[in-house]
């Protein structure tokens, strides 16, 4: 009688844990959008590449062959074909954002012509909707998203200040 309440204990306490794995699976998510669970959940609006907004915020860029895409920065991976595109974020304060990416791809993020260091990055191959994201400090002027290396036609990007929402350790 022991060992069968034993395994059922086991088995509660496995079931009970399953959220929580898949949780850790997609946890750049929770930690990157701490005001949003799921940045790509409500209406997202769509702008095609080469355009600028306003501010950092949530989107989805349509993407075009890469060989079409002219980067204002030569990319750090280089030309690898498949689709990608440029977003300018005119109005966007200084502090450390994160970068999230619903399909497989690489960014670089450019200011004053040049590409900023990436503090830390991601990949979630078991996070739907989530796939790769990067966290850089930006100053407070111009930023572009140069993204590509993605068969997607159309990427959703947030782009999300997590600096003072987060706590550094």
């Amino acid at each position: 009688m022991g060992k069968a309440k034993g395994m059922i204990c086991a088995a509660i306490l496995s079931a009970l844990a399953l959220p929580a794995a898949a949780q850790d699976a997609c946890g750049l998510v929770p930690a990157a959008v701490a005001r949003a669970p799921d940045p790509f959940s409500a209406y997202i609006p769509s702008v095609d590449s080469a355009q600028s907004l306003p501010k950092e915020g949530v989107f989805a860029l349509r993407l075009r062959p890469a060989d079409e895409v002219i980067y204002p920065v030569a990319p750090e991976r280089g030309s690898d074909g498949g689709n990608g595109g440029i977003i300018t974020l005119e109005n966007i304060p200084a502090g450390r954002y994160r970068i999230v990416l619903s399909e497989p791809a690489w960014v670089d993020l450019v200011q004053e012509r040049r590409r900023l260091p990436i503090l830390s990055s991601d990949r979630a191959t078991n996070c739907p909707g989530t796939r790769n994201s990067v966290q850089a400090e930006v100053k407070g002027e111009p930023l572009t998203l140069q993204i590509g290396g993605t068969a997607a036609s159309r990427i959703n990007v947030a782009v999300l200040r997590i600096w003072p929402f987060e706590w550094k350790w």
